[in-house]
């Protein structure tokens, strides 16, 4: 119950925050392929390091290392002990207020890059991850459909329910294949 009141302010505050912020129209058929410096936002919730893996492996094949940046929690840094090495921004859950929103210092550090993309890999709604990514000001924003994604992604991808979670990830990865 009290977990649901956060979640409701922080998402009146996230709308706030974002209520100048509009979005210009995206020309889909070729703003991946474009695209060079990318934001990918590792999800919140336990990740296995066999996915990590598939996820950077693809990335790094579409985009070259220096432009990809990995957002992750610092509890979850072990999934990619075993992926490529790529460029991280690490933040705590000290880092995120009661009210599921990042405080200003990881938000700080993420608009002192550009984004040509970001990638959301959480499946449901973590609302510190969708805020990370309407705030990397990437004018492509990419994650699973989500109830009020609508609000912090422009591109959202439907995919069947599985419960596992690396074939949801490839299957992500195939659609993403297509632009």
């Amino acid at each position: 119950m009290l977990e649901k009141f956060r979640f409701t302010i922080g998402m009146v505050y996230a709308r706030f925050h974002f209520r100048r912020k509009k979005d210009h129209a995206v020309n889909f058929t070729d703003i991946l392929t474009r695209a060079h410096r990318v934001l990918v936002i590792f999800p919140e919730k336990e990740f296995d390091a066999d996915s990590a893996s598939t996820v950077l492996r693809y990335l790094l094949r579409r985009f070259s290392a220096r432009g990809i940046l990995v957002l992750i929690r610092n509890d979850f840094l072990h999934v990619l002990s075993s992926a490529p090495p790529v460029k991280t921004l690490v933040y705590t859950k000290e880092d995120v207020s009661r009210w599921f929103i990042p405080k200003t210092d990881v938000i700080t550090r993420l608009a002192s890059n550009t984004f040509d993309a970001a990638v959301d890999l959480n499946v449901s709604l973590s609302l510190a991850g969708a805020f990370l990514c309407k705030a990397s000001n990437a004018p492509l924003r990419i994650s699973f459909t989500k109830p009020e994604g609508d609000f912090f992604y422009n591109f959202q991808v439907q995919l069947k329910e599985s419960s596992n979670m690396v074939s949801t990830l490839r299957n992500f990865l195939k659609c993403l294949d297509m632009f």
